[in-house]
């Protein structure tokens, strides 16, 4: 039994694998069909030759092998449209097999053909839908079964001459070792597949890396390197004397808020680049959520004032979560970050927190502005989202969310996005895990917190 399970992949991939199977060997088979159709074409046009010189009735000979003709024709011709199918495909060699079969039995029977005709006939076939039809071993060895049962109960019933019986061990043996030769060629096929699949997944894993190796850069080069220069500049004009110590203190409280925000960016960058070498795993402690949800919201009340947004805070007392404390801290920032990003001036972005049933902790961030396009929905969480303009022209990464989800998703939880077009509200829930002690409380306490202009 193990000998089977190892090797089923030979009879058949799951149902979504054996799909993508069939696309990736259609153009092949595709060739295989006009092949099989242009041999009965070649091969039926020989046979009538060589019929018009022999003692036959050729009028039968005639019509039978001008039904096959008809055939092999009409489906070399319909295998040139577009759109073709692997179901077409594995039709039309079922048909051109079928039929001739029925025009080797009918001149056989009626047209006074050499028995030893039929025979080879079926030996030809053998091989043909084996070795050159391009059907999968399982529709292969079902072809060639009912044709091999269509013979014997055709020379057992219908005529019975002794040549056929004397054919049968040869036709059993080429009948064996042809589906042997089929297993072998239904390996390499289905092998090829695999390693294709596995070098499309490395390229796809190369692009990806690629992809946010260039994000970094671009990253390091504009929000790291622009509030240094600014900040080299105005030291430079001090040094010199061209600013005096009063004048210089607003531009510094600028500075140093740009400072903060790029040693945040740094210190994402950087646990997000420890998670990815091979063994990391997470700091998981109790992480008291709350004090995190205060200190976030304040941070980010004056970019909320800014914008003339109202940055408001509810949230259920004494929430815990079992997580990294510094991934739980990125995800806060960058989603609330985000949701001041792509709020409207005069709204409000809400940052709700409190314990599920399921003894779950939700944080929800809830903000009126921009919704997210629907053709960025699925990727929304990957790294193949480029970054987008808020909606006061505010400049971005394209990483934060990905960052985000990785880290949640890392701590066992989980991250998911809500979007009322109507509304034009659009929410994003994570879902982190509670501590063992966490339970849901009786009466909801709240912690409210409204930073409003």
């Amino acid at each position: 039994m193990r000998f089977f399970s190892r090797y089923s992949y030979l009879w058949k991939f799951p149902t979504e694998q054996e799909r993508t199977y069939d696309e990736f060997v259609l153009p092949a088979n595709l060739i295989s069909l006009r092949l099989v159709a242009f041999i009965t074409i070649f091969g039926m046009s020989l046979f009538l030759l060589f019929d018009f010189f022999r003692d036959v009735d050729f009028s039968i000979v005639l019509g039978a092998r001008s039904v096959s003709l008809v055939c092999a024709l009409t489906i070399m011709l319909l295998s040139f449209r577009q759109h073709i199918t692997i179901y077409f495909i594995r039709t039309g060699i079922i048909v051109l097999t079928l039929v001739t079969i029925s025009v080797a039995l009918v001149t056989a029977t009626f047209a006074g053909i050499p028995p030893y005709y039929l025979t080879n006939l079926i030996f030809v076939v053998f091989i043909l839908v084996t070795a050159a039809s391009g059907l999968n071993l399982r529709h292969a060895l079902l072809l060639n079964t009912l044709c091999l049962a269509i013979f014997i109960c055709y020379s057992q019933v219908v005529k019975r001459d002794p040549f056929y019986f004397s054919q049968y061990p040869h036709l059993f043996s080429i009948f064996f070792y042809i589906n042997i030769v089929g297993v072998v060629l239904e390996s390499r096929r289905r092998m090829n597949f695999l390693q294709f699949n596995d070098l499309k997944k490395q390229k796809s894993l190369v692009e990806e890396l690629n992809q946010q190796k260039n994000k970094i850069i671009s990253i390091l080069s504009h929000d790291v390197a622009s509030p240094l220069n600014s900040l080299a500049g105005l030291l430079q004009l001090q040094t010199g004397g061209h600013v005096k110590e009063e004048e210089l203190k607003p531009f510094l409280n600028d500075v140093g808020n740009q400072l903060n925000n790029v040693s945040a960016l740094l210190q994402s960058l950087v646990r997000w680049s420890r998670s990815q070498m091979e063994g990391f795993v997470p700091e998981k402690k109790t992480v008291h959520l709350n004090k995190h949800l205060e200190e976030h919201v304040n941070l980010f009340r004056p970019a909320a004032i800014d914008k003339v947004i109202n940055l408001k805070l509810v949230s259920e007392k004494q929430l815990s979560v079992l997580a990294d404390e510094e991934m739980v801290r990125i995800a806060i920032r960058n989603l609330i970050s985000n949701a001041i990003k792509f709020a409207n001036s005069g709204t409000d972005v809400m940052v709700e927190a409190f314990t599920n049933p399921k003894n779950k902790i939700i944080i929800r961030f809830t903000n009126e502005g921009s919704p997210v396009p629907k053709y960025l929905r699925e990727k929304l969480f990957s790294f193949n989202v480029h970054s987008s303009e808020g909606t006061s022209g505010e400049k971005g990464t394209g990483l934060g969310l990905a960052m985000t989800a990785f880290f949640v998703r890392l701590n066992g939880g989980e991250i998911y996005l809500e979007t009322k077009e109507r509304e034009r509200h659009t929410c994003f829930i994570i879902e982190l895990p509670a501590t063992e002690t966490q339970t849901v409380p009786a009466q909801i306490g709240l912690v409210t917190s409204n930073f409003s202009r």
